[in-house]
């Protein structure tokens, strides 16, 4: 599970609770798979989609199969002037320091239910109010823009902005892609015993001992060799078994530098 953590900002009233909403009911299937963390109400464990370990599952019949994680952190709104305190925005930018990327919600639906906070629909104003407070309280992340709308099938960007529709969740997948991107995250894979893939979340320019590490501090300790194969070779050979016997293996040191993709069995003593 990454530590790394995505916080979710924009104005009040632009549909931040939906999304987040929208974001735990994809959680929900992550309980028994992490027993041991305490979830705040602010805070969602999500898995990441990932055909890739799709596929894997299929291809050994695993009997579980376990998704890399990203965490999002429900942030309440930001209005204008909150760097001065306004709208207790010293607290809330408070909480956004304490995350690693920022997905900047932005209104473009239309809704009379909901009152917009400045009275109008005006995507371009919104981003960039939230962009100075973010500024003027000397926040600098990388940010995902993302516009959401009324649009049923809505997808895509337009103007730099990833579109979704919280309310429906439509697009919501890609939003949770492209913010594990944004975080500078790649995957690696683990198979245990023929009937376990598990995905883990790693920084792009990780070394098999710190990959190793992240599955379990022993295997970082009695670290040997780590036997590598890319995703695609691996589906190519038809299984590992295959794989060993074709040749498609690699043993690779603690200083390898992994590669999205590489499904990964470490050797180590204890």
């Amino acid at each position: 599970m990454s530590s790394l953590s995505v916080g979710i900002v924009g104005l009040p009233n632009s549909g931040k609770s939906m999304l987040f909403n929208a974001l735990l009911k994809r959680q929900v299937a992550l309980v028994a798979i992490y027993p041991f963390t305490t979830i705040e109400p602010n805070v969602g464990i999500v898995p990441v989609p990932d055909e890739q370990l799709k596929r894997l599952g299929e291809l050994v019949e695993a009997e579980r199969v376990v998704p890399a994680t990203v965490k999002f952190i429900d942030i309440a709104g930001l209005v204008k002037n909150a760097h001065k305190g306004e709208g207790l925005g010293n607290q809330f930018l408070a909480k956004i320091r304490e995350v690693d990327a920022v997905v900047h919600l932005i209104r473009g639906f239309e809704d009379t239910s909901v009152s917009h906070y400045y009275g109008s629909i005006d995507p371009q104003r919104d981003k960039e109010i939230v962009d100075l407070e973010l500024e003027l309280g000397g926040i600098k992340k990388p940010t995902l823009y993302v516009l959401n709308t009324d649009d049923k099938e809505t997808g895509g960007k337009e103007k730099e902005m990833l579109k979704i529709c919280a309310q429906t969740g439509q697009g919501v997948d890609n939003l949770i892609k492209e913010a594990y991107q944004l975080l500078g995250l790649i995957t690696f894979y683990t198979v245990k015993g023929g009937q376990e893939i598990t995905a883990w979340a790693i920084k792009c320019g990780s070394s098999a001992l710190q990959a190793a590490e992240k599955v379990h501090t022993d295997m970082a300790k009695g670290f040997i060799k780590a036997a590598v194969i890319s995703f695609k070779d691996l589906v190519q050979a038809g299984g590992w078994q295959m794989a060993q016997k074709k040749g498609k293996m690699r043993l690779e040191g603690k200083d390898y530098l992994l590669q999205g993709g590489d499904v990964i069995e470490f050797k180590f003593s204890l």
